[in-house]
């Protein structure tokens, strides 16, 4: 009977084994790039209402309070950007951008209209990303997000003072967003390199009521060498 016991014991742990390392694996294979995905998911759940999807091009978007959007691909092979910031031109051409300077290989402009659901859209200055071309099948949004994080699991920084994540978007382009909400003064931030911006026009001391503003290079603890930049900062849940 004991050798019963000890054997059934030992088929119950051997089943338990592959169980456990299931529940272990990481899901992009990158430790910070797994705790970004739950903090990312986490601001999903707490703003339903800010997600969507838009159909035609394959792609899903969190919508932020004054009107800028983080976009985000659901089908790699289907765009050529697999991650956009969506930011509102105006304020940056009233602080002197010109558009027409900036280079048509890095961003993108689109001018008010409404899209194919009928939505009012303001114009629109993108910078988009590719990460890969690579066709994988996705179940929603934060499926949609780890399937690209997976691909290049490198593009997560962790940053240990401030408690959050940085996506990193070609040099001196971020995408950040807390650790936690309510953790720290901003849910997410959207920082651009300043050089490109400024050699188009964008003088940096017109930006007061922008919503941006400068953060010279060298300036911010934990960065690395990070350029000058530009950064709005949001708070979701206003």
């Amino acid at each position: 009977m004991k050798k019963m016991k000890k054997t059934a014991t030992l088929l119950m742990l051997l089943i338990l084994i592959p169980v456990l390392a299931a529940c272990q694996r990481s899901k992009t294979g990158n430790e910070d790039a797994d705790n970004a995905l739950k903090s990312f998911s986490a601001i999903l759940k707490a703003y339903p209402s800010a997600k969507g999807y838009h159909e035609a091009l394959n792609h899903w978007g969190f919508a932020l309070p004054s009107g800028e959007k983080f976009e985000w691909s659901s089908d790699m092979s289907a765009n050529k950007a697999d991650f956009a910031m969506v930011m509102l031109a105006d304020p940056l051409v009233d602080a002197g951008l010109d558009i027409e300077k900036l280079d048509e290989n890095e961003w993108l402009y689109e001018p008010a209209g409404k899209d194919d659901m009928g939505e009012n859209l303001p114009n629109r200055l993108i910078l988009p990303f590719n990460v890969s071309d690579k066709k994988v099948k996705t179940d929603g949004s934060e499926d949609s997000m780890m399937k690209i994080l997976k691909e290049n699991s490198s593009l997560i920084k962790y940053h240990e003072e401030q408690n959050h994540y940085r996506l990193l978007l070609s040099e001196g382009n971020e995408v950040q967003w807390t650790e936690e909400l309510g953790k720290n003064d901003s849910d997410m931030i959207f920082v651009l390199k300043a050089q490109p911006l400024i050699d188009a026009g964008l003088d940096i001391d017109k930006l007061e009521g922008t919503g941006w503003t400068f953060r010279e290079a060298g300036s911010e603890p934990g960065m690395g060498d990070n350029p000058d930049q530009i950064v709005k900062t949001f708070d979701i849940k206003q």
